[in-house]
C-alpha cells in the first residue's frame, strides 16, 4: 500500500477509536470510559518554545483529545538547540515509564542510544520532523525532506530564470537538513540550470547566519539567490542583504513560517518560504504512538508493538504573502 493511502486510513481509524472511547473535545467521560487507564505520552523537541514545535504540540494535543480524555501529552526538551540535553529529556521520560514518545531528532546519532533504550523497555518511539533512521524508532512522521529541498530548488530555478549563484545556509548534524540541501542541489542540476551553489555553516543561529551570508555576499557579487535550509537563517539572510543595500536584487527563500519570516515576506524582503505542516506532524505522530501502544490480535510488523506505517509524509508547499496569513496566530504554550 502506498504511503499516500495511509493518511486517510489513519484518520478514519482515530475517529473509530474516538467513538469507541467516547472522547470529546470537552473531555467529558462517556459511560464505561472511566474504566480506561490514564496514559501519558511525551513529545520531546530540540528547541522548546519555538513556534514550529508549538504547532506540532498543538496537533498532538488535539489528537489526544480525539482519542479520549484518559490520554495526555507533555512537551519536553531544551530551550536551546542541544541534542545532548534532548537525549537527557528522553531518558527522564523513559525512567518515568511514559506510555509513548514523540521525538524530533536534533542530531540523529546523538539520540540513537536514548531512543533504543526506550523501545527496548517497551516504550514506542515515533520520530517526527527530523528522523533518526538508524535507531529503533517505529515510524517517522513529517516532511520528505529531500522532496522539500527539491521543491525549493525547482522554485529557485524559476525565480532566477535558470542562471545565477545561490547561497545555502545550513549546518551539519541533523539528517533532515542534509536531505533538504541534497534535494535542493539535485533539483537545480536536474533542471540543467546554470546556477552555482555555495554553502555556509550558520550553526543553527540567526546572527551567525547573517554573519556568514554577509561575508558570502561580499565575496561573491554575483549571488542572486539565498536558500535558508531551516527556519533560523531566513531573517539572517534578509538582514545581510539589507546591510549591503541589495534588497530586491537577491531572492530569498525561507523555510517554515515563524513570525519573523512572515513579517519579512509581507515587507517583501523574503520572497517566499517552504511551508511544512507541523500541526499534522504532531497529530499523526500522536495517533501512531497510541496505535503502537495498543497492539491488536493481528501481529504487526513491529511486534510486540501495534500496527504503524513506517512513514507518513505530511508534505510541503511554497508560501507567499497570501498563503502565510493563516499562520499569523501561532499557538502559545
Amino acid at each position: 500500500m502506498g504511503k499516500r493511502i495511509w493518511l486517510p486510513l489513519l484518520l478514519i481509524a482515530v475517529m473509530g477509536m474516538s467513538a469507541f472511547a467516547g472522547g470529546s473535545s470537552e473531555g467529558q467521560m462517556a459511560p464505561g470510559q472511566a474504566d480506561l487507564e490514564e496514559e501519558v505520552y511525551g513529545m520531546v523537541v530540540f528547541l522548546k518554545g519555538s513556534e514550529f514545535f508549538n504547532w506540532t504540540y498543538a496537533g498532538a494535543l488535539d489528537a489526544a483529545k480525539a482519542i479520549g480524555p484518559h490520554v495526555t501529552v507533555e512537551l519536553q526538551g531544551p530551550a536551546e538547540w542541544d541534542a545532548t540535553l534532548e537525549a537527557r529529556a528522553i531518558d527522564q521520560l523513559v525512567a518515568r515509564r511514559v506510555d509513548g514518545l514523540l521525538v524530533t531528532a536534533g542530531d540523529a546519532a546523538t539520540l540513537v542510544p536514548s531512543i533504543d533504550r526506550a523501545t527496548s523497555q517497551g516504550i514506542p518511539v515515533i520520530t517526527f520532523d527530523s528522523d533518526a533512521p538508524d535507531s529503533d524508532r517505529l515510524a517517522f512522521v513529517g516532511t520528505n525532506n529531500y522532496a522539500a529541498g527539491y521543491t525549493a530548488g525547482s522554485e529557485m530555478v524559476e525565480w532566477l530564470d535558470g542562471s545565477g549563484h545561490v547561497g545555502v545556509s545550513t549546518f551539519p548534524g541533523p539528517d533532515h537538513l542534509r536531505q533538504r540541501v541534497q534535494g535542493f542541489t539535485d533539483a537545480i542540476e536536474d533542471a540543467g540550470a546554470d546556477i552555482e551553489i555555495s554553502v555556509v555553516n550558520d550553526e543553527g543561529d540567526v546572527s551567525k547566519a547573517e554573519t556568514q551570508l554577509t561575508a558570502l555576499l561580499q565575496a561573491n557579487s554575483d549571488i542572486n539567490g539565498i536558500f535558508a535550509a531551516h527556519g533560523n537563517p531566513g531573517p539572517g539572510a534578509a538582514s545581510a542583504v539589507n546591510s549591503l543595500n541589495r534588497t530586491g536584487e537577491v531572492a530569498i527563500m525561507g523555510f517554515d513560517f515563524g513570525m519573523p519570516v512572515i513579517e519579512l515576506i509581507e515587507k517583501g524582503e523574503i520572497r517566499g518560504t517552504v511551508g511544512q505542516n507541523p500541526y499534522l506532524m504532531g497529530y499523526m505522530a500522536m495517533i501512531l504512538a497510541y496505535s503502537a501502544n495498543h497492539p491488536t490480535d493481528v501481529t504487526s510488523t513491529v511486534a510486540p508493538f501495534g500496527h504503524v506505517p513506517s512513514n507518513v509524509d505530511t508534505g510541503v508547499s511554497i508560501l507567499g504573502e497570501a498563503e502565510v496569513q493563516m499562520y499569523k496566530d501561532p499557538p502559545q504554550f
